[in-house]
């Protein structure tokens, strides 16, 4: 017998084997089918009935766990929360006012875009961006020494974040 008809005994021989070792009945083919059926990525799309579909999502979620949303900030506080996660500091109460009384839909959109356009924006998150670089403008405690022109380093970041430069050519600079 020949090496390639010794061969091509072997894998036949051997693919035998592994078809007999898998078992396929029908039972089992139903079943897995069944579970791929079942499966989230198959379902058919239902249409959100909120304002965004990823509240549906987490009201589904809370409500399995037996919870509910919290009710909808009052737009002073609105206010207030978006004013210190975006420059840190608290809107004066022209400010409020003058949200309060805006019933545009786009109210808070404004607000938003006036926030990134304040310097204040640079400075609030210019400093995380210092603190990872470990920026100071002295050496600290025992030898309190000068640096007498580390701020314009501070400033060019402070300007970057400001300027919303894109990363990638802010860390290359």
């Amino acid at each position: 017998m020949s090496i390639h008809r010794t061969h091509l005994l072997c894998v036949m021989l051997l693919g035998c084997q592994l078809a007999s070792a898998v078992d396929t009945s029908a039972e089992q083919r139903a079943a897995a089918e069944a579970e791929k059926r079942g499966h989230w990525a198959l379902q058919p799309l239902v249409e959100a009935n909120r304002e965004h579909a990823l509240d549906e999502f987490i009201t589904a979620r809370l409500s399995k766990e037996g919870l509910a949303l919290s009710a909808e900030a009052e737009r002073p506080t609105l206010l207030r929360r978006l004013n210190f996660d975006l420059i840190g500091l608290p809107p004066s109460p022209e400010e409020i006012d003058a949200f309060v009384n805006d019933n545009s839909p786009r109210a808070f959109a404004t607000a938003v875009d006036r926030l990134l356009a304040s310097p204040h924006y640079g400075e609030r998150w210019g400093r995380h961006w210092l603190d990872v670089v470990r920026y100071t403008e002295s050496d600290g405690f025992e030898y309190d020494r000068m640096r007498p022109n580390a701020w314009h380093y501070r400033d060019y970041v402070i300007k970057s974040f400001n300027d919303d430069k894109p990363y990638d050519r802010f860390v290359k600079e």
